[in-house]
């Protein structure tokens, strides 16, 4: 999901709802202490905000990709498949499933440290009907049973990169 704003709709927005802050550090004998300077924003100057980051006159949400910006599927239209083989390729599961409608990608889930497939996949669909009739038709694929549902939102996501600290 994408936010694509003009500078006059940005400016008056920032005017009513935000104040650009920009922090600074006095310096005193003992101790610092943290205080924000009130900045307007220039046009030219990139400003971050809590959520979404100005640059160049435009607003985006930060997604991990510049691939979902430009598709954007709905969550409905993103399957769940749980029990394929470890021998399942992303091309095999693309091929099987799109018989049933266009499939746009597909993702299969691989354990970190071996390589190796974990079992289960996600397959994103052009139309969310063709997600719907995954779900109801397939239940066999390469030999064994699967079990496919629609993904639940979010699922699909990366995890964030944990910090280095440990606490």
């Amino acid at each position: 999901m994408a936010l694509f704003c003009n500078t006059q709709n940005l400016f008056s927005t920032l005017q009513r709802n935000h104040a650009a802050q920009k922090p600074f550090l006095p310096r005193t004998s003992n101790f610092t202490t943290l205080k924000f300077e009130f900045v307007r924003p220039s046009v030219f100057a990139p400003v971050k905000f809590i959520d979404a980051v100005i640059l160049n006159h435009k607003c985006c949400s930060s997604l991990s990709s510049s691939d979902e910006l430009e598709k954007g599927p709905l969550s409905t239209s993103i399957i769940f498949i749980k029990g394929l083989a470890q021998s399942t390729s992303e091309k095999g599961v693309k091929m099987a499933f799109s018989q049933i409608g266009e499939v746009s990608r597909v993702k299969l889930v691989y354990d970190k440290k071996t390589k190796q497939p974990l079992g289960f996949a996600y397959v994103w669909f052009t139309r969310e009907e063709h997600a719907h009739t995954a779900v109801e038709v397939m239940n066999f694929f390469d030999g064994k049973f699967i079990y496919v549902t629609i993904a639940k939102p979010g699922s699909c996501k990366p995890r964030p990169k944990p910090t280095p600290y440990k606490f």
